[in-house]
């Protein structure tokens, strides 16, 4: 049963030229993904100028080999827009902090959820995906599964950090904080991107302060709740991780800062992939009854599930679609040169997934669903580079291999079981702003197999 090319899901329109610098700014501040026209899915690199600033485009798997990982040291910063958005929720984190301060938080989160260990993790992972499927089947009429795969993937994460401690309910409750965050931040800071004084960020952002400070409260109750040697393995070895001297790494604000981190990074990512694998099982019953068939009739262990080359496939070839992060932003921290442009300190560069991922020169019908691609020889041939859902270079996602399973138990789980259709008069868009969901939400009708 092959997949067929002419099948393209949903998209957003391309528009015939590109827009002015500051038309494309206030685009970009509702959907990121307006302001590419359609040659941006050709060209190799593009900029856009600014008052003060150059926006560099790197479109090409060379570029960005350069820009991210030989010359990490002048590119590792991200960019004040992304740093503003985020900072009032994650603090300073190591998902947005840089330099010898995002090294040292870098090496103690990373151990803990390292792929070697993520055995430990299967049991939330499948308690998680059967409380879920418990919940759909429950369902009258159309569910959004945006929100239920929201709050099942932060199940897991509080499973994970907090044992039977982070229950379905808090998990929901910090979904939907986080969700309502997304739509209040100022994604792009049109001030800040043009040098200026941030005047009135104050007003715009005083929404998604107020929802940060009621998220951060939540999670710092969970952790005062464990209490200062309790909590999961994963807890214990944050809170364990010591600099040369013995004080501790990760303590008070800066524990809260990566646990925080860890539970909204980490369940934005999967749940986002989930929702649009979910679509496109949806619009292609076949794929759907291929995944099916290939799945287990009941959830076996963790070597098992990664052993699934077609249903990986299709997840794989949802996040080349639907890139769960965009955009990756970059500042640079001294001055470089890229081509023919002089980059200045402060000049910003950027890695867009939704282009590389759909670039005519280095995808077949870079449109079409395809889960091939990612099977057999043709994964082998595959530019590298050109593929980056979770990032590329020293700062990859820490949790890429833990979404992966992830997201397998949870295809294991739903697919095996359950039908999807389109919710009827219900048309999915992808939208962009700090991550790429659906407009709206994601619609279906969920019905056994």
């Amino acid at each position: 049963m092959e997949v067929t090319a002419d099948f393209i899901p949903p998209m957003p329109p391309r528009a015939a030229r590109e827009p002015t610098a500051i038309a494309g700014l206030l685009r970009a501040r509702r959907d990121v993904l307006s302001i590419f026209p359609a040659d941006a899915y050709r060209r190799q690199v593009f900029t856009t100028r600014l008052p003060g600033r150059l926006i560099l485009v790197a479109n090409t798997p060379e570029v960005v080999r350069d820009v991210f990982v030989t010359r990490h040291d002048i590119y590792q910063r991200k960019a004040r827009f992304l740093e503003d958005a985020l900072r009032p929720v994650v603090g300073g984190s190591c998902f947005i902090g840089s330099g010898e301060d995002w090294a040292e938080r870098r090496e103690a989160v990373s151990p803990p959820i390292h792929p070697s260990g993520l055995a430990q993790f299967h049991p939330c992972f499948v308690e998680a995906a059967e409380t879920c499927a418990e919940s759909l089947a429950r369902a009258e009429g159309p569910v959004d599964v945006a929100a239920a795969y929201a709050a099942a993937i932060s199940h897991v994460l509080l499973l994970a950090v907090f044992g039977k401690a982070g229950t379905a309910a808090e998990a929901r409750l910090i979904a939907e904080t986080f969700t309502a965050y997304q739509d209040a931040a100022e994604v792009v800071d049109l001030l800040g991107l043009m040098g200026l004084p941030d005047v009135f960020g104050w007003l715009t952002r005083r929404r998604a302060r107020q929802l940060a400070a009621v998220l951060r409260g939540r999670v710092a109750r969970l952790i005062d709740a464990a209490g200062p040697d309790g909590g999961t393995p994963l807890l214990r070895a944050l809170r364990a991780a010591r600099r040369e001297d013995g004080s501790p790494v990760l303590a008070g604000e800066r524990l809260l800062d990566e646990v925080v981190m860890f539970l909204l990074a980490g369940a934005e990512g999967a749940a986002i992939t989930l929702t649009w694998t979910t679509m496109l099982a949806a619009l292609h019953p076949a794929t759907a009854d291929r995944m099916a068939a290939e799945l287990p009739a009941d959830v076996p262990d963790l070597a098992a599930l990664m052993a699934l080359p077609f249903t990986k496939a299709v997840i794989q070839e949802s996040m080349r679609l639907y890139p769960p992060v965009a955009v990756f932003p970059r500042q640079a921290t001294q001055p470089h040169r890229i081509r023919r442009w002089d980059i200045r300190t402060g000049d910003i560069v950027l890695a867009v997934p939704w282009l590389l991922h759909r670039h005519e020169a280095l995808w077949e019908a870079p449109d079409a669903f395809r889960p091939e691609r990612f099977l057999g020889e043709a994964a082998r041939q595959r530019p590298r580079f050109a593929y980056m859902p979770f990032g590329v270079g020293p700062r990859i996602c820490a949790g890429a291999a833990f979404g992966m399973a992830e997201v397998t138990v949870f295809a294991a789980v739903l697919f095996r079981r359950f039908r999807f259709a389109l919710a009827p008069g219900f048309t999915p868009q992808p939208n962009c702003r700090l991550a790429l969901r659906p407009k709206g939400g994601m619609r279906v009708v969920v019905t056994r197999r």
